[in-house]
């Protein structure tokens, strides 16, 4: 009886003398953190459509435009600390790219011809393989939508980078998805599906 007795004070005491690995804490409140969202509904208050973005927005810096070349072939972050978000209550088509209802994380692509493309995870999937925005190679596509860049389009230099999402009020199945960041805009064309009322 007494031998497992000392095996297992053994055991706790090579235990306690294992190396363990450095464990860093980093949050708390952003104030960074910022949010665009867009409803379509009737004068009844019925909901037709329905999209969210949520991000932390880093600050511009110009040197930062020497890096735009060396972005070619990878992916990189959109925004900072945690992720930013994509919510959405209806079918959604981001440049030509339709995206199912659902909750989406966000990032970046620019493929060796220099063309952007905005990388949609789903956010539950991510969730569940413990997947960060960070490393920015991690990020594994879901959906991919295009996005045209209109370089030093912005007469004012954005400090801290804009996500917007939008609808045209005069023809609300139609919108625009814009980030703006120094003097450069990544845009698409975006069209809301929208549902009648429910009953």
């Amino acid at each position: 009886m007494r031998f497992p007795r000392l095996l297992t004070a053994a055991f706790a005491a090579l235990c306690c003398t294992l190396p363990t690995t450095a464990q860093k804490v980093f949050g708390g409140p952003d104030p960074d953190r910022k949010s665009s969202t867009v409803f379509v509904f009737d004068d009844d208050f019925h909901a037709h459509a329905g999209a969210s973005i949520s991000y932390s927005a880093p600050k511009w810096d110009d040197k930062y435009n020497a890096m735009l070349p060396t972005l070619k072939g990878k992916n990189a972050r959109l925004g900072k600390n945690w992720w930013t978000s994509l919510d959405t209550i209806g079918t959604l088509d981001i440049g030509g790219t339709k995206i199912e209802a659902g909750n989406y994380f966000l990032g970046l692509h620019v493929d060796q011809d220099g063309n952007f493309f905005l990388l949609l995870l789903d956010a539950k999937k991510a969730m569940k393989n413990a997947v960060l925005p960070f490393p920015a190679e991690a990020m594994q596509a879901d959906a991919k939508a295009p996005l045209t860049l209109a370089k030093d389009s912005l007469k004012e230099s954005v400090e801290k980078m804009e996500i917007e999402i939008s609808a045209d009020k005069a023809d609300p199945a139609t919108g625009k998805f814009a980030i703006r960041w120094g003097k450069h805009e990544l845009s698409a064309k975006i069209k809301l599906t929208l549902t009648p009322p429910k009953k």
